[in-house]
């Protein structure tokens, strides 16, 4: 640490009382005090080129993959595969349509029934109704959300982007999770059903 010698003596005799009252310290050569300014900004300072920002380089900025990646199997067994997916697609999509349809003619059949036993009502029946309005029109929702992957999926294959055993694959894996969510909304169906009817149970030997 370097030594700070004191120096008593003034240069000038005609200093001022506030000039002569204040110390003066040398300070060897070469170590002499730096002392940093606090009157500008604390913000980093902002490059002033514009291109050093990264996001405002029209080079880094994201750009779309165009034309196909993989190359497209057209053998005749991947042409037959392309098919069946193409007719099943198709198929789910009117069973789709079948089931909606069949979910209105049992909420139009509830409805009858309801309305000719007015005078003395079943809940049970009501119970039943609903659920077997309830139960078409689930499944058809899932068959359309079903379908919006598979779809997708064939539109990146007809680009070139999948190959065709990812095709394949996809769709079995969105199949499995329509098999699945099928499965829940019957095992709720039953328990709504089941809770139904025991609590009308309930109510009447009460």
């Amino acid at each position: 640490m370097p030594q700070r010698v004191f120096d008593p003596k003034p240069n000038n005799f005609n200093l001022s009382f506030t000039q002569l009252s204040t110390p003066r310290f040398k300070w060897p050569s070469g170590n002499r005090p730096r002392f940093l300014s606090t009157s500008g900004s604390s913000e980093p300072e902002k490059p002033q080129n514009p291109s050093q920002y990264p996001s405002q380089n029209p080079n880094f900025k994201h750009q779309e993959i165009e034309g196909p990646t993989v190359e497209r199997d057209l053998s005749d067994l991947g042409n037959e595969t392309r098919t069946v997916l193409e007719v099943m697609a198709k198929n789910m999509y009117s069973l789709s349509r079948t089931v909606a349809v069949l979910g209105l003619v049992q909420l139009g059949l509830g409805a009858y029934i309801s309305y000719m036993t007015r005078s003395s009502p079943i809940p049970e029946v009501s119970i039943q109704s609903f659920l077997a309005f309830g139960f078409p029109f689930s499944l058809a929702f899932m068959l359309r959300q079903s379908l919006k992957p598979i779809y997708f999926f064939k539109k990146m294959e007809e680009q070139g982007r999948l190959q065709i055993l990812t095709l394949a694959l996809q769709v079995a894996k969105n199949l499995n999770v329509f098999f699945i969510r099928v499965r829940g909304v019957s095992v709720l169906c039953i328990a709504g059903l089941s809770a139904g009817v025991l609590f009308q149970l309930a109510y009447k030997l009460t």
